[in-house]
């Protein structure tokens, strides 16, 4: 059964390639490596999931339906699930591959006919249906391949010999729509070789969490686990409550300290030792994060609490942690 949605899923991913060519896309060659894997029965290299589940992740949630790199994400996210490598971000646990490729074609349908405002060229047809189509072949192939084995084969096949004349309508598509290659990042996003120089890079942000996809396959040949930072906010707090938090946690998922900042500038920090106590007040030994940083007061006050991520925790100052059971999975 796993075996033939791979299958399954690696020709749905065939039938994306001439989409990823257009857009010039750094998830290409990955995609492709995850089709030649599941089809030719090789094995899937960490890397290539990895380089997937970064880019994904770089991304982050989907917004913005119309920029090239929704599709791009959603088709890594694709593969990803291809390739067995378990629920992705974005993905529901019953989602099937076939199913989430109907629905990004939909998308890029709908796309088209609202840009063009119900003038749609000739070019254009129906993604979808074409996809629902496609589909019902690729199980067609599936159905006989016991009996057939050169039956995948001869449908990979068909999809390649495809693949120039698909590649020619989406790039009138592509044009319509304005698109430009680019990245996670933005329009001059070099992704994956990222400049040193570019301070909005993802790579370069402290807030990297390390119980994803990528950073599990990392650490498995012994590479070293490290926290990672999430700021949350509580619009609704009251006066006497906190309204924004800084909390790092370990790569096993656990918060291992966290600060708090309230509506006046006061700043609490709490951590597995000094738990909060009732509201507004924490025991961390005999001072807060203000009292050892007072000299810091303005600066941490107009950085709110990403100005004590800078001046305090990455000083080595004691840490945070709130009285709460403890977050097993943050991703």
């Amino acid at each position: 059964m796993r075996e033939s949605a791979a299958v399954g899923g690696a020709l749905c991913l065939m039938r994306f390639l001439p989409l990823l060519d257009v857009l010039a896309s750094p998830v290409r060659r990955p995609v492709d490596d995850v089709i030649r894997g599941c089809l030719h029965s090789g094995g899937i290299a960490d890397g290539v999931l990895i380089s997937l589940d970064e880019y994904s992740e770089a991304r982050g949630p989907r917004q913005d339906f119309d920029r090239p790199d929704y599709f791009e994400q959603t088709i890594a996210d694709i593969a990803l699930l291809t390739a067995g490598a378990g629920r992705t971000r974005s993905f529901s646990a019953n989602t099937s591959a076939n199913e989430r490729a109907v629905e990004m074609w939909d998308v890029l349908a709908r796309l088209m006919n609202e840009r063009t405002q119900g003038s749609t060229p000739s070019v254009i047809t129906d993604f979808a249906e074409r996809e629902r189509c496609a589909q019902r072949e690729d199980e067609q192939a599936l159905a006989v391949r016991e009996h057939d084995p050169t039956a995948v084969t001869r449908r990979a096949d068909q999809l390649a010999s495809a693949v120039a004349a698909t590649t020619a309508e989406l790039s009138k598509v592509s044009a319509a729509l304005g698109w430009r290659p680019s990245g996670p990042c933005g329009p001059p996003c070099t992704w994956p070789v990222c400049a040193p120089a570019a301070a909005d890079c993802v790579r370069h942000r402290p807030f990297r969490p390390q119980q994803t996809l990528a950073a599990r396959l990392r650490r498995k040949p012994g590479a070293e686990p490290r926290p990672w930072y999430v700021i949350s906010l509580h619009f609704l707090a009251d006066d006497d409550e906190p309204f924004e938090f800084v909390t790092e946690v370990g790569a096993d998922g656990y918060e291992v300290r966290k600060v708090a900042q309230y509506v006046d500038g006061r700043l609490v920090r709490v951590d597995r030792d000094h738990p909060l106590q009732g509201p507004g007040r924490a025991r961390v030994g005999a001072r807060s994060v203000m009292d050892g940083a007072r000299g810091r007061r303005g600066r941490a006050r107009r950085g709110g609490v990403r100005g004590v991520l800078r001046t305090t925790l990455a000083g080595g100052a004691h840490g945070l942690h709130r009285g709460v059971p403890p977050v097993r999975d943050l991703t």
